[in-house]
């Protein structure tokens, strides 16, 4: 019998015109809690200022300190729990890496097909001192979004280039030890890559799981174990994610915005949208949009 569990779904709006949302201050020096795991669409970065306790990384739970950095990739259940009643300081930052590579590299299609491979793809924490120049440009940005000085989109889009660089870096250093140790995020890595980049278009388990040179029941068997919840339910909660963005940046038809996210009508398009956000695309235009973050509660699946 399927074990079954909800999770939160946290829809972000970039603001416009830049790749980057950051989370600063006093209102992150809490006691967290993590209750039930949440997950975002974009990249999350968290740098821990103070506080010790545990970052609950889907079945993962690794022990955080002060100058801890959490690397969350989009839509990776997981959540901050303090130890004890201790206070813990965390800030965040929130990057389109989809949209900045995609500049990065807007001439030189396998330029960024090969940055969207080596992209760090699994969740990890790390130390600060560990590394030191990831911990600075982290530090960098965050300060630039604080201080908000003369040319501070520029600043920071020159930050975002190196950290993008040094999570390059970090994902080759890490790729030996996860081979080793036999990490089953790593081996569906290839499929979550294929379905960001290929969205749009008729995707099957059969190339998901050629994508990642595994058997399709066991492609099937990891991806739930680490997902929470069956590839294709991964696929669709990943195009309404993309209708999301579509409607907040433009007024677009919904059959136009059905064909652009992969679904082949309104009515399942529609379909999909309210089962993930609880509502249906033009009630979300309507009430959600223009709110720092909007949260819906979503049915992720364990087990078969």
């Amino acid at each position: 019998m399927c074990k079954q569990k909800i999770e939160e779904f946290r829809y972000y709006e970039m603001p416009v015109g830049r790749y980057d949302l950051a989370l600063l201050g006093e209102k992150w020096k809490t006691n967290y809690k993590t209750g039930e795991q949440h997950f975002h669409n974009f990249f999350e970065i968290g740098y821990c200022h103070s506080g010790e306790g545990v970052v609950y990384m889907g079945e993962e739970r690794p022990e955080y300190q002060s100058g801890s950095i959490s690397l969350i990739p989009a839509n990776f259940p997981h959540g901050v729990h303090s130890k004890g009643d201790s206070v813990c300081y965390w800030e965040f930052l929130y990057i389109d890496m989809v949209g900045f590579v995609g500049k990065c590299f807007e001439h030189d299609v396998y330029a960024r097909e090969q940055a969207w491979q080596g992209m760090v793809n699994i969740p990890l924490l790390v130390a600060s001192e560990e590394y030191p120049r990831l911990s600075n440009v982290i530090r960098s940005i965050l300060d630039e979004n604080r201080e908000k000085r003369a040319r501070n989109k520029e600043a920071v889009n020159g930050y975002l280039y190196v950290l993008l660089q040094e999570l390059l870096r970090l994902n080759e250093r890490m790729a030996t030890k996860l081979e080793i140790d036999g990490v089953h995020i790593e081996k569906i890595r290839p499929a979550l890559v294929y379905v960001e980049l290929y969205y749009s278009k008729e995707i099957k388990i059969k190339e998901l799981a050629e994508s990642c040179n595994i058997s399709e029941p066991y492609f099937r068997k990891l991806f739930i174990e680490c997902m929470h919840m069956p590839p294709l339910e991964y696929v669709n909660m990943v195009r309404i994610q993309k209708a999301c963005d579509f409607l907040v940046k433009e007024d677009i038809p919904m059959s136009a915005l059905a064909w652009r996210v992969g679904f082949s009508s309104i009515s399942t398009l529609e379909r999909n949208f309210k089962k993930v956000v609880g509502e249906t695309p033009k009630q979300w235009k309507m009430k959600g949009a223009g709110q720092e973050f909007v949260s819906y509660r979503t049915r992720a699946l364990k087990g078969w």
